[in-house]
């Protein structure tokens, strides 16, 4: 399958990352010699389940190296957008493409032997989306001091999301606006709220939220059904959104 890499980011002044990018797009931070983007490219061209890759977001290679040519697409305001432009490049190319793998640009230390795990774990492609939950337990053993975000969830369950999906094509044209609402959303309870629905909110503040519960709620909210893989790959969901989190994951790097 052809992936999609969304790398439009560019940290404003106030953002505490600035003083690491200092106005460039965050997918170019350096990691050991290479950019975050650079790694997460070597990884997709080094996995057996992905082909083309498209990068969106950035316009050009800004003198980055691949294995093999990517292509690019200009920024398109907001990450949704880069995705779906994406996206489309894909359907565009491949009108009868099964699934298409997202990723984001800062997770760099994934593989391909991840990836293609990932992807197994979502066969037989039979939802609309795949996306993929690491427990606490599995990142703090694999990355001690990430201070992820997790989510408390019923019976004592935490996780983190992880920043790659798996998509059916077509769910590009269910109501692109959804996706930007449920972007902006994800940080504001009462937004979330009139999307999700008060109950499920509820269900969340009392920790009584499954990742079954997480499922069907996802499904009805698009029409689709929904598979959430917990996936004992913590790399999946390290990414570098705070300055101690690149600072971490540059350490793995030099220490190679």
């Amino acid at each position: 399958m052809d992936c999609v890499i969304t790398a439009g980011g560019r940290p404003a002044p106030e953002d505490p990352l600035y003083p690491y990018t200092q106005g460039q797009p965050k997918a170019l931070l350096d990691m050991g010699g290479r950019t975050m983007l650079e790694r997460v490219v070597d990884a997709l061209q080094s996995s057996q389940s992905i082909e083309e890759i498209v990068v969106a977001g950035l316009g050009h290679d800004h003198g980055q190296s691949f294995k093999r040519p990517v292509h690019h697409l200009p920024d398109q305001g907001s990450l949704v957008a880069n995705a779906l432009a994406g996206v489309a490049w894909v359907r565009q190319r491949r009108p009868d493409a099964e699934a298409i793998f997202l990723s984001s640009a800062d997770v760099p230390t994934i593989t391909g032997e991840i990836i293609d795990a990932h992807v197994d774990a979502c066969r037989p492609f039979d939802c609309a989306v795949y996306y993929a939950f690491v427990t606490q337990e599995i990142m703090e053993a694999r990355f001690p001091g990430s201070r992820r975000t997790f989510v408390p969830l019923k019976k004592g369950l935490r996780v983190a999301g992880g920043d790659t999906f798996l998509i059916q094509p077509s769910l590009a044209d269910h109501n692109p606006a959804l996706w930007e609402a449920m972007t902006n959303a994800r940080k504001h309870a009462w937004r979330l709220a009139s999307i999700v629905g008060p109950g499920t909110l509820l269900k969340f503040l009392f920790r009584q939220l499954s990742v079954p519960d997480l499922e069907a709620t996802a499904a009805r909210v698009i029409n689709r059904p929904v598979k959430i893989i917990l996936s004992p790959h913590a790399e999946l969901a390290m990414d570098a959104d705070k300055p101690h989190q690149v600072d971490l994951l540059r350490t793995e790097f030099n220490n190679m």
